[in-house]
């Protein structure tokens, strides 16, 4: 084996060491980030001063105010974006509107799908007070849909409204 070979393998051989060793240390400190994180989230979505959230599991909380029932938030998801997996949070109010959509996650293309974020836009607060009983359907949707974004903006619906559809059957 020559010299340059055997110098690779041991620089590959500690870097991988190195990092398994990095992710192994920080695993729980990712953890607790992307908790905090979804709980700020949900928190901007339920857009209410005083609430609790009862955790139902990693994906379900119900919303409480004053000790009653006021809501949910549920996270979604769904594989018919541009470029993959779009990840979705939604809140409901207790009658079923919607009080806000947040993504999550994306892989979509920056500048164009990325529409979503609401960093980049408002496009998503276009959800809010949506419901199945003010006779919202996929097909005949109040949503705009963006030129040059359509798979994205439609996926989003489309999980959206199936979302609805799952929370009040």
């Amino acid at each position: 084996m020559s010299l340059k070979l055997f110098t690779f393998v041991v620089l590959t051989l500690i870097c991988g060491i190195s990092i398994t060793g990095l992710h192994t240390f920080k695993s729980e400190q990712i953890e607790y980030n992307r908790k905090e994180f979804a709980l700020r989230t949900i928190k901007q979505l339920v857009n209410q001063k005083q609430f609790s959230l009862v955790q139902i599991n990693d994906e379900r909380y119900a919303i409480k105010y004053q000790n009653a029932y006021d809501g949910a938030v549920f996270k979604i998801r769904t594989p018919s974006g541009y470029n993959g997996e779009i990840i979705l949070w939604i809140a409901t109010n207790s009658a079923g509107y919607i009080r806000g959509v947040r993504v999550l996650e994306h892989k979509e293309t920056s500048g164009i799908g990325d529409l979503i974020d609401i960093e980049v836009s408002d496009w998503i607060h276009q959800f809010i007070g949506m419901s199945l009983k003010n006779n919202w359907t996929y097909d005949n949707s109040d949503i705009d849909h963006v030129s040059g974004a359509t798979i994205t903006t439609r996926a989003v619906t489309k999980a959206v409204f199936d979302a609805l559809k799952v929370e009040t059957e």
